[in-house]
């Protein structure tokens, strides 16, 4: 079929419901009273135990039963078709179904036994450009739906897309734990989905001509156009930017993983870190002692890995290296080494595949911001030689950390969903903190 625009507009129209017909959907959508209310209850309840006990089914289940997305649709199709009551009423029916939702889900959070936040939870909180893409394109899916004259099942897939009700139960954590940080997170993020299902419901409202309901001047037209489009803009700056960071992350990481399987081949790395405020690249190794030679050599070698402006800092330790060490250093690249009895084995094979050491590193830390490091790994069982238990080795510079081992473990039982469970403190010697012969740096 050649494409033109007179066959696109027919396509796109062909199997448009009649005018009155999308209003009506648009009013049966936006339908939250009595009954509707309750659901809207339960479905928060559901989400917010899927972001409880980390399950993205039980969250899923949860979007497909909510009925946020009737009302932003509606104020969509109410600023586009300048109806200023089905404006006002959209409005209001979205800002009581989300004064219920935080409400619900802090009711929740405050009394659930599980007070952790998840990764599920902890990926609610740093919207980025994406989020931004997929409530744009959801929501022209979700308008396009609406407005045929056979109503499909677009709406629910939006809803899913989309994460309405994620973002609320996780605002409502951030409440209940004091967690503002969170709250804030969760919060900008569903205003992003909100606004910009709005903002693709009205342009699919004015691509269609459906008739305004209110006549409005040329000029008065084009000011609401204009506000949309800078309001727009300014709400995705701090999503791009969010974004471009975690990008830059990834890459600084993969940069750096590079250079030191490259560069240092011999050395065993158990700390590194990347500190852009100060332009500082931190190593702390074990292994033969690195000469000031080879540290200028590794120094420049160092800008050809995408770190051209930043100082490379080297903490060493001579001396062997013991295999405990040499386990938690291959734990925290995510090898695959087991120990046994502080001696490391020949086994090899995948960390489980339901324990991601990422998130469960960023989920404690996230807890207990005391913790420098965190390593994960399995180790043989002193009861069954064939059982593998997780063990949690946590360094902190917090004497007090120590007490919280038992809530740690429980924690650590309920994300991996495996008994038996090992959770050890370390403590930072503050010698290692100093600058010392052996710490080299620009």
């Amino acid at each position: 079929m050649k494409f033109s625009k007179e066959n696109f507009i027919y396509e796109f129209t062909r199997n448009q419901a009649t005018n009155e017909e999308i209003h009506e959907n648009i009013l049966e959508g936006m339908n939250v009273h009595g009954a509707n209310f309750i659901i809207l209850i339960c479905a928060i309840i559901i989400a917010s135990v899927g972001l409880n006990m980390n399950s993205t089914a039980v969250i899923i289940g949860a979007m497909l039963i909510s009925p946020l997305m009737g009302s932003i649709i509606g104020i969509g199709y109410g600023v586009g078709t300048y109806n200023l009551k089905l404006l006002k009423e959209a409005f209001k029916i979205l800002t009581i179904s989300v004064f219920i939702s935080i409400i619900t889900s802090t009711f929740y959070f405050s009394i659930t036994p599980i007070t952790t936040a998840g990764s599920e939870i902890l990926a609610r909180t740093s919207p980025t450009i994406w989020d931004v893409i997929i409530a744009f394109v959801g929501g022209i899916a979700g308008m396009v739906g609406l407005t045929r004259n056979k109503i499909s099942n677009v709406i629910p897939g939006v809803a899913i897309a989309t994460a309405l009700m994620p973002p609320l139960c996780t605002a409502g954590y951030g409440l209940a734990t004091k967690n503002y940080h969170i709250f804030l997170g969760a919060g900008y993020l569903f205003f992003i989905n909100c606004f910009f299902i709005i903002t693709s419901t009205f342009i699919v409202t004015k691509a269609l001509n459906l008739p305004a309901r209110t006549n409005l001047d040329d000029e008065k037209q084009h000011k609401v156009k204009r506000i949309i489009l800078i309001t727009a803009v300014i709400v995705m700056i701090p999503s791009v930017f969010s974004a471009l960071n975690m990008i830059q992350e990834t890459i600084d990481e993969s940069n750096l993983d590079a250079f030191i399987n490259t560069e240092l081949k011999d050395q065993y790395v158990i700390e590194k870190n990347i500190n852009t405020k100060n332009n500082t690249i931190t190593l702390a190794l074990i292994g033969e002692k690195i000469s000031r030679n080879e540290f200028k050599i590794l120094e420049n070698n160092l800008h050809n890995y995408g770190f051209k402006d930043m100082d490379l800092i080297i903490k060493q330790d001579e001396g062997s290296i013991s295999d405990i060490e040499k386990y938690i250093s291959d734990i925290k690249n995510q090898s695959n080494i087991f120990i046994k009895d502080n001696n490391v084995s020949n086994k090899t094979g995948d960390i489980k595949e339901d324990t991601n050491v990422q998130e469960i590193s960023k989920e404690i830390k996230v807890i207990y911001p005391q913790i420098k490091e965190v390593y994960l790994g399995y180790v043989t069982s002193d009861t069954n030689s064939s059982k593998e238990v997780p063990v949690l080795i946590l360094y902190t510079n917090d004497e007090t950390l120590s007490k919280s081992i038992p809530t740690i473990e429980n924690w650590f039982k309920a994300r991996t969903k495996e008994d038996g469970v090992k959770v050890y403190v370390q403590m930072i010697s503050t010698e290692k903190e100093t600058k010392t012969d052996n710490e080299y740096k620009k």
